[in-house]
Protein backbone atom coordinates (compact mmCIF):
# COMPACT_ATOMS: atom_id res chain seq x y z
CA UNK A 1 0.00 0.00 0.00
CA UNK A 2 1.21 3.66 -1.38
CA UNK A 3 0.80 6.54 1.26
CA UNK A 4 0.76 9.08 -0.41
CA UNK A 5 -2.71 10.60 -1.71
CA UNK A 6 -3.16 9.43 -5.65
CA UNK A 7 -4.07 13.38 -6.15
CA UNK A 8 -0.67 14.16 -5.72
CA UNK A 9 -0.08 12.57 -9.27
CA UNK A 10 -1.54 15.23 -10.80
CA UNK A 11 -1.56 18.04 -8.95
CA UNK A 12 -0.09 20.11 -11.46
CA UNK A 13 -2.45 21.13 -13.83
CA UNK A 14 -0.78 23.05 -16.51
CA UNK A 15 3.25 23.44 -17.94
CA UNK A 16 3.00 26.82 -15.48
CA UNK A 17 2.52 24.75 -12.53
CA UNK A 18 5.17 22.46 -13.71
CA UNK A 19 7.83 26.03 -14.04
CA UNK A 20 7.24 26.80 -10.54
CA UNK A 21 7.71 23.17 -9.42
CA UNK A 22 11.13 23.19 -11.38
CA UNK A 23 12.06 26.70 -9.46
CA UNK A 24 13.13 24.56 -6.42
CA UNK A 25 15.95 23.11 -8.37
CA UNK A 26 18.61 25.67 -8.89
CA UNK A 27 21.65 25.44 -11.43
CA UNK A 28 24.76 24.07 -10.35
CA UNK A 29 27.79 26.09 -9.16
CA UNK A 30 29.86 25.48 -12.35
CA UNK A 31 27.01 26.29 -14.32
CA UNK A 32 26.26 29.34 -12.52
CA UNK A 33 30.03 30.05 -12.73
CA UNK A 34 29.78 29.78 -16.59
CA UNK A 35 26.76 31.59 -16.96
CA UNK A 36 28.10 34.54 -15.33
CA UNK A 37 31.41 34.21 -17.23
CA UNK A 38 29.96 34.29 -20.22
CA UNK A 39 27.52 37.36 -19.55
CA UNK A 40 30.67 39.47 -18.13
CA UNK A 41 32.97 38.43 -21.49
CA UNK A 42 29.70 39.92 -23.63
CA UNK A 43 29.06 42.57 -21.28
CA UNK A 44 32.30 43.63 -21.50
CA UNK A 45 32.54 43.78 -25.55
CA UNK A 46 28.78 45.42 -25.65
CA UNK A 47 29.20 48.11 -23.16
CA UNK A 48 33.10 48.97 -23.58
CA UNK A 49 34.77 47.69 -26.37
CA UNK A 50 32.51 47.76 -29.33
CA UNK A 51 31.16 51.03 -30.21
CA UNK A 52 29.13 50.76 -33.26
CA UNK A 53 25.92 49.68 -32.25
CA UNK A 54 25.23 48.47 -35.39
CA UNK A 55 26.98 45.51 -35.36
CA UNK A 56 25.80 44.39 -32.06
CA UNK A 57 22.12 44.79 -33.83
CA UNK A 58 23.13 42.68 -35.98
CA UNK A 59 24.77 39.97 -33.83
CA UNK A 60 21.44 40.38 -31.78
CA UNK A 61 19.40 39.66 -35.17
CA UNK A 62 21.34 36.57 -37.05
CA UNK A 63 21.78 35.06 -33.02
CA UNK A 64 18.24 35.37 -32.94
CA UNK A 65 17.88 33.01 -36.30
CA UNK A 66 20.37 30.84 -35.11
CA UNK A 67 19.74 30.10 -31.59
CA UNK A 68 15.80 29.48 -32.79
CA UNK A 69 16.48 27.12 -35.62
CA UNK A 70 19.08 25.18 -32.84
CA UNK A 71 16.42 25.32 -30.25
CA UNK A 72 13.60 23.51 -32.20
CA UNK A 73 16.37 21.21 -33.59
CA UNK A 74 17.11 19.90 -30.75
CA UNK A 75 13.58 19.60 -29.28
CA UNK A 76 13.25 16.56 -31.52
CA UNK A 77 16.61 15.10 -29.79
CA UNK A 78 15.18 15.95 -26.80
CA UNK A 79 11.81 14.36 -27.01
CA UNK A 80 13.61 10.67 -28.48
CA UNK A 81 15.69 11.07 -25.20
CA UNK A 82 12.66 11.54 -22.54
CA UNK A 83 10.49 8.70 -25.07
CA UNK A 84 13.77 6.01 -23.47
CA UNK A 85 12.94 7.12 -19.97
CA UNK A 86 8.95 6.88 -20.29
CA UNK A 87 9.45 3.28 -22.67
CA UNK A 88 12.11 1.90 -19.80
CA UNK A 89 9.26 3.31 -16.93
CA UNK A 90 7.81 0.81 -14.81
CA UNK A 91 4.69 1.47 -13.42
CA UNK A 92 5.34 -0.38 -10.01
CA UNK A 93 9.13 1.21 -10.20
CA UNK A 94 7.69 4.89 -10.52
CA UNK A 95 4.86 4.61 -7.59
CA UNK A 96 7.48 4.02 -5.34
CA UNK A 97 10.00 6.77 -6.23
CA UNK A 98 6.67 8.98 -5.49
CA UNK A 99 6.83 7.61 -2.17
CA UNK A 100 10.09 8.63 -1.27
CA UNK A 101 10.52 12.34 -0.60
CA UNK A 102 13.68 14.10 -1.95
CA UNK A 103 13.82 16.43 1.34
CA UNK A 104 16.95 18.48 -0.62
CA UNK A 105 14.73 19.96 -3.13
CA UNK A 106 11.11 19.30 -1.34
CA UNK A 107 9.82 16.79 -3.34
CA UNK A 108 8.98 13.27 -4.14
CA UNK A 109 11.80 11.64 -5.74
CA UNK A 110 9.40 10.91 -8.74
CA UNK A 111 8.73 14.63 -9.47
CA UNK A 112 12.10 15.43 -9.01
CA UNK A 113 13.66 12.93 -11.62
CA UNK A 114 10.55 14.20 -14.43
CA UNK A 115 11.15 17.77 -13.11
CA UNK A 116 14.77 17.85 -14.51
CA UNK A 117 13.83 16.73 -17.63
CA UNK A 118 10.59 19.24 -18.03
CA UNK A 119 13.12 21.75 -17.17
CA UNK A 120 14.91 21.39 -20.04
CA UNK A 121 11.98 21.39 -22.22
CA UNK A 122 10.84 24.69 -21.09
CA UNK A 123 13.96 26.18 -21.24
CA UNK A 124 14.73 25.16 -24.51
CA UNK A 125 10.97 26.02 -25.54
CA UNK A 126 10.83 29.42 -23.61
CA UNK A 127 13.54 31.07 -25.58
CA UNK A 128 12.47 29.27 -29.06
CA UNK A 129 9.92 32.44 -28.24
CA UNK A 130 12.03 35.16 -27.29
CA UNK A 131 14.18 34.36 -30.46
CA UNK A 132 10.97 34.16 -32.65
CA UNK A 133 9.50 37.25 -31.16
CA UNK A 134 13.15 38.96 -31.70
CA UNK A 135 12.93 37.54 -35.90
CA UNK A 136 9.60 38.78 -36.27
CA UNK A 137 9.36 42.09 -34.44
CA UNK A 138 12.94 43.12 -33.98
CA UNK A 139 13.79 43.33 -38.33
CA UNK A 140 14.94 45.96 -40.09
CA UNK A 141 11.68 48.11 -40.05
CA UNK A 142 9.96 46.29 -38.13
CA UNK A 143 7.47 46.82 -34.99
CA UNK A 144 10.33 47.47 -32.81
CA UNK A 145 12.22 49.53 -35.18
CA UNK A 146 9.35 51.76 -35.86
CA UNK A 147 8.22 51.72 -31.52
CA UNK A 148 11.50 54.10 -31.09
CA UNK A 149 10.90 55.92 -34.01
CA UNK A 150 7.59 56.59 -33.72
CA UNK A 151 8.59 57.42 -29.53
CA UNK A 152 10.96 59.29 -29.17
CA UNK A 153 11.30 59.66 -25.53
CA UNK A 154 11.97 55.77 -25.53
CA UNK A 155 14.58 56.14 -28.17
CA UNK A 156 16.89 57.27 -25.19
CA UNK A 157 16.72 53.58 -24.35
CA UNK A 158 17.61 51.90 -27.44
CA UNK A 159 21.17 51.80 -27.25
CA UNK A 160 20.71 50.46 -23.78
CA UNK A 161 17.89 47.51 -25.22
CA UNK A 162 20.44 46.47 -28.03
CA UNK A 163 23.52 45.91 -25.46
CA UNK A 164 21.61 44.26 -23.04
CA UNK A 165 19.63 42.18 -25.91
CA UNK A 166 23.30 41.31 -26.95
CA UNK A 167 24.31 39.97 -23.34
CA UNK A 168 21.40 38.25 -23.00
CA UNK A 169 20.96 36.43 -26.12
CA UNK A 170 24.45 35.52 -26.37
CA UNK A 171 24.28 34.11 -22.62
CA UNK A 172 20.88 32.54 -23.65
CA UNK A 173 23.26 30.10 -26.20
CA UNK A 174 25.53 28.98 -23.50
CA UNK A 175 22.67 28.12 -21.36
CA UNK A 176 20.93 25.66 -24.09
CA UNK A 177 24.20 24.14 -24.14
CA UNK A 178 24.39 23.31 -20.45
CA UNK A 179 20.66 22.07 -20.10
CA UNK A 180 21.65 19.85 -23.10
CA UNK A 181 24.95 19.13 -21.00
CA UNK A 182 22.68 18.14 -17.87
CA UNK A 183 19.96 16.12 -20.32
CA UNK A 184 22.77 13.74 -21.67
CA UNK A 185 23.59 12.83 -18.08
CA UNK A 186 20.17 12.73 -16.86
CA UNK A 187 19.48 10.21 -19.35
CA UNK A 188 22.22 7.88 -18.47
CA UNK A 189 21.46 8.79 -14.88
CA UNK A 190 17.75 7.18 -15.14
CA UNK A 191 18.88 4.28 -17.45
CA UNK A 192 20.73 2.79 -14.58
CA UNK A 193 18.83 3.86 -11.95
CA UNK A 194 16.53 1.85 -13.75
CA UNK A 195 19.09 -1.01 -14.40
CA UNK A 196 19.34 -1.23 -10.69
CA UNK A 197 16.02 -1.44 -9.70
CA UNK A 198 15.97 -4.50 -12.14
CA UNK A 199 19.20 -6.11 -10.36
CA UNK A 200 17.43 -5.63 -6.70
CA UNK A 201 13.97 -6.98 -7.41
CA UNK A 202 15.76 -9.87 -9.17
CA UNK A 203 17.98 -10.37 -6.13
CA UNK A 204 15.46 -10.64 -3.77
CA UNK A 205 13.07 -12.49 -5.97
CA UNK A 206 15.90 -15.49 -5.95
CA UNK A 207 16.47 -15.03 -2.21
Amino acid sequence: MYTFNSEDLTKEKSLWDVFKLSLNIGPSNIQFTILTITALLLYSNAFFLEDDITILLKNVREWAKMGFNFSITTLGFLITGFTIFATLAKPKMLLTMMEHYNKKYRMPTLKYNLIVFMKVFIGYISLSIIYILIIVLGQEGGFISNLFSYFSVINTYKICIIKASYVFIGTSFMYLLLLLKNFIFNIYATIMTFLRWEYINENLETK
